[in-house]
C-alpha cells in the first residue's frame, strides 16, 4: 500500500523528524499509548535518498522529497491490510490499513506544520471561522 501527502516544511526538517525514534509514537499508531515500549532497533534512513525504512509491524518506508515550496511524503507499507479499529464494525482489514495510513500521515501533517487536524493531542487555538459582519464567502446574503 502506498499514499502521499504534502507538507509545508523543508525536506531537510522532514526527513530530520522521521529519522529521530523520538518521534515513532507521531506515526506508529501501536505506539500511541505510553506504556508501549519505543522499537530500540528496525529504524534505518539514508540522507542521499530521502528514504527512511523500518522493520517492526508493520514494516515499510518513508520517501521524503522536495517539491517546490513543500515536501512530498510518501508512505510505503509492505502490507495492505490491518486489524479494523473495531472488530465488531463493518471496516474491512483493507479499509482499516488504508485509514491507519491516513492517520498516521496527518499526524505527521498536524506535527510538523505545527497545526490541528491529525493529531488529537495537538489542538491549535480556536480562530473565529469569520470575521463579525462579514459573510465567509463573497457572497454577503449567505
Amino acid at each position: 500500500m502506498e499514499q502521499q501527502i504534502t507538507i509545508a516544511r523543508p525536506a531537510g526538517e522532514v526527513f530530520a523528524y522521521l529519522a529521530d525514534p523520538a518521534h515513532l509514537r507521531d506515526w506508529l499508531p501501536q505506539l500511541r499509548r505510553e506504556e508501549t515500549d519505543l522499537p530500540g532497533e528496525g529504524l534505518e534512513s539514508d540522507p542521499a535518498t530521502g528514504i527512511i525504512r523500518w522493520s517492526f509491524s508493520p514494516a515499510g518506508e518513508w520517501r521524503v522529497q522536495p517539491v517546490e515550496k513543500v515536501t512530498r511524503l510518501t508512505l510505503h507499507l509492505a502490507r495492505d491490510t490491518a486489524p479494523a479499529a473495531d472488530p465488531t464494525g463493518p471496516e474491512t482489514p483493507q479499509e482499516a490499513a488504508r485509514l491507519s495510513a491516513e492517520a498516521a500521515l496527518q499526524s505527521l501533517k498536524s506535527h510538523l506544520e505545527r497545526a490541528g487536524g491529525g493529531d488529537p493531542e495537538f489542538h491549535t487555538a480556536d480562530v473565529p471561522g469569520r470575521i463579525y459582519g462579514h459573510s465567509a464567502t463573497q457572497e454577503p446574503e449567505i
